[in-house]
């Protein structure tokens, strides 16, 4: 496993090159053994209102994971990015026949939805660009996740996503907040 020293505008191009070089169908049996393993982890089961994302490009595929999540009756947000305020708010999707493509052409949940409030969530489930074993997470560099997580400090925080994604340590800074848990198709790292 490799230490990283590199800017983060480097290692995003380095981590997103390893991301898409997976094939459609790798990415697709990764995802789905990554969904079972958050599956199987204690504070998922637990879980009553859950923080998820909706996969883009070739990001940890989500699909079943949300369709698993609502069929579990569980609360089900995904975020909506406000570009200009620079935050994400939190909305809850009922079926996945809702979601229309939102900022960055990421799809999201409609915002006539109910909304909740970060600390009231049980957990967060994030993606990024790249993870390292400490819980550090490099995202895509507009700091909207950090933002969220820093107001509810208590959550627990996990990070999907493939192997090649994972560094044994990627350059903090202080904003950075960290991960509680990481998930790849290899199993799940608990860290704080």
């Amino acid at each position: 496993m490799e230490r990283f020293s590199a800017s983060k505008k480097t290692l995003r191009k380095i981590f997103l090159a390893r991301r898409a070089s997976l094939t459609p169908e790798a990415r697709k049996e990764l995802s789905r053994r990554i969904t079972e393993h958050l599956r199987s982890y204690a504070p998922y089961r637990k879980a009553e209102r859950l923080l998820l994302y909706a996969h883009f490009r070739d990001e940890v595929e989500t699909d079943a994971l949300i369709e698993a999540a609502l069929q579990e009756g569980k609360e089900v947000y995904l975020p909506r990015t406000y570009v200009r305020e620079k935050r994400l708010r939190l909305f809850r999707l009922f079926n996945t026949g809702e979601l229309l493509p939102g900022a960055y052409g990421i799809p999201e949940p409609p915002a006539q939805n109910p909304e909740i409030q970060a600390e009231e969530l049980d957990l967060i489930v994030v993606p990024g660009v790249a993870f390292d074993l400490r819980g550090g997470r490099l995202g895509y560099g507009g700091g909207f996740y950090d933002r969220l997580f820093a107001k509810a400090p208590r959550v627990k925080r996990i990070g999907l996503a493939y192997s090649c994604q994972v560094a044994e340590e990627l350059p903090l800074e202080e904003h950075d907040v960290l991960l509680h848990a990481l998930v790849t198709e290899k199993g799940l790292e608990e860290i704080l």
